[in-house]
């Protein structure tokens, strides 16, 4: 038996030394933290639970989640100290704002899985670990947009997406659930060990280059920075970079990884599908943000099958859609075309300036239109998630129509959402869109521009077909015997009523906040 080697302790010191987080970044996690406690304060709660009690425990659980939610965004937005830049975080200006948003967007989640709830045939896995699983991912997704280091990068992008598999296939009486969860996890396994490859790549051509060790910060996306500004011919690096961004393209939904979208969309219970259209969505835009700038040494090499590869995305998803009549498949097709807008949006700006920094007011318009986004599919799911039917991954236009006859109130917030998804004026999806032409007019991406304008008016197309569907027939076309629409609340009218009117008057809002 050898002998045992002390060098082995000084390597474990080191490792703590390089891990071991300030006292200033453990209070800027602290809305993270809270997060997990609830969770698994969820989990206890739901061991405990018993089956009497069971529906109002769960409201119990809801409300607590929901508040703690509204609580830790406040906090992320105003942290109380200024934390140090410390070895697997970077804390910063951009960290203060997709805290709230990703806190905002479980919130309304967490809330719509609150809707269906009363459907004893779409029931799923109990309430508490859904909450459970939606507090856990959302903290990872948080924790993931400050890190500073591909360990970090790594782990909590699987942690997210671990949550997201149980919560995909967690209608265990819907077929369509449980394949959709399948596949997603089949998909996700594949991009997470490209993603794993790339990030060896990129160690072991940083270790090549004789700079590797703890001391020198191997995996910090600073020494990557470096490291391919100083080689930009280094095929290691140049690979390794490619399958890191092909992960992080399964997030966001953008070729060659958006295929998975349509089905998972479809099969997944409605507040997690709002869930994956919202906070994956929302954390691979930003990751893919993070990436342009870690990379941006080999730009000249990446920026163009980018470029492809979105036009792709934006081209297949448009015309796919155009013969799509299952509604969650649509908003599956067309997460992934505004995807493609999206990254072409970030590409756009990253070349319209100096290597590495995007020119901040075409960035300013790029995020403000995945701000728009959000706020605009909401109404629509909140919508879904009130229609009668028993398995909502078969809902299509003939359940929507005479929707105006039945009932005016969705009918009206689901208009308003479909004219700013299509960009309708005086909505402001319209003005979003305008805008996003702009960044790509202003960055010389002139082809590029006239496909996504063709594939703007693609999309009217078929958002229209659901309008017409939900404005078209008569009361009495619907089946004799159909259920009842889910009951709209008074607290839940004012806030389709404020997100509708946000669809209207953020138009003026969009402009003062680029002015």
């Amino acid at each position: 038996m050898s002998a045992f080697d002390p060098s082995i302790l000084n390597s474990v010191s080191e490792f703590y030394e390089f891990c071991r987080p300030s006292t200033g970044t453990l209070l800027a996690c602290l809305p993270e933290a809270i997060l997990c406690v609830l969770a698994i304060l969820a989990l206890v709660f739901d061991a405990a639970l018993t089956c009497p009690k069971a529906r109002c425990a769960s409201n119990c659980v809801i409300r607590a989640a929901l508040i703690v939610l509204v609580l830790c965004a406040a906090f992320g937005a105003f942290p109380i100290v200024e934390p140090d830049a410390g070895q697997l975080f970077l804390f910063g200006a951009l960290g203060r704002f997709t805290t709230p948003v990703l806190f905002a967007c479980a919130f309304f989640a967490i809330n719509l899985a609150g809707i269906g709830r009363s459907r004893e045939a779409n029931s799923e896995i109990s309430v508490p670990a859904t909450t459970h699983l939606i507090l856990v991912a959302t903290a990872a997704a948080s924790l993931l947009l400050k890190a500073s280091n591909f360990v970090a990068f790594f782990v909590l992008l699987e942690t997210l997406t671990v949550c997201l598999y149980a919560l995909v296939g967690s209608n265990r009486r819907s077929a369509y659930s449980l394949e959709a969860g399948v596949k997603y996890l089949i998909a996700g396994g594949v991009s997470g060990a490209l993603m794993l490859f790339g990030i060896v790549l990129l160690y072991g051509a940083f270790a090549l280059s004789g700079s590797a060790g703890f001391a020198g910060d191997s995996l910090g996306y600073f020494s990557i920075y470096q490291f391919l500004h100083q080689n930009p011919e280094n095929l290691l690096g140049i690979v390794g970079a490619a399958f890191v961004l092909a992960g992080v393209m399964f997030k966001l939904g953008v070729f060659p990884m958006q295929f998975w979208i349509p089905d998972v969309y479809q099969g997944a219970p409605t507040h997690v599908t709002f869930f994956l259209a919202t906070v994956s969505k929302a954390t691979g835009f930003f990751l893919f943000l993070a990436m342009l700038s870690v990379f941006s040494g080999i730009s000249e090499k990446i920026v163009p099958v980018l470029i492809v590869c979105a036009l792709i995305s934006i081209v297949y998803a448009n015309l796919t859609a155009l013969g799509q009549r299952n509604v969650k498949r649509l908003l599956g097709l067309s997460g992934v075309s505004h995807a493609g807008y999206l990254a072409l949006g970030a590409l756009a700006a990253f070349s319209s300036a100096e290597p590495g920094n995007p020119d901040m007011f075409c960035f300013t318009i790029v995020v403000a239109y995945l701000m728009v986004y959000i706020v605009t599919i909401y109404p629509l799911f909140s919508v879904m998630s009130r229609m009668p039917q028993t398995d909502d991954a078969l809902q299509n236009f003939d359940d929507y129509r005479a929707l105006s006859k039945r009932n005016p109130f969705l009918a009206g917030t689901l208009a308003f959402g479909l004219a700013s998804l299509a960009g309708i004026p005086p909505t402001v999806g319209f003005i979003a869109k305008l805008g996003l032409l702009y960044v790509y007019f202003y960055s010389e991406f002139y082809v590029t521009m006239a496909v996504v304008l063709a594939c703007v008016v693609a999309g009217i197309y078929y958002y229209f077909g659901w309008f017409r569907a939900a404005f078209s027939g008569e009361e009495g076309d619907v089946t004799a015997g159909t259920p009842e629409y889910l009951p709209v609340g008074k607290c839940s009218r004012v806030v389709l009523v404020i997100f509708c009117a946000a669809l209207v008057a953020g138009s003026l809002v969009y402009w003062c906040v680029l002015s």
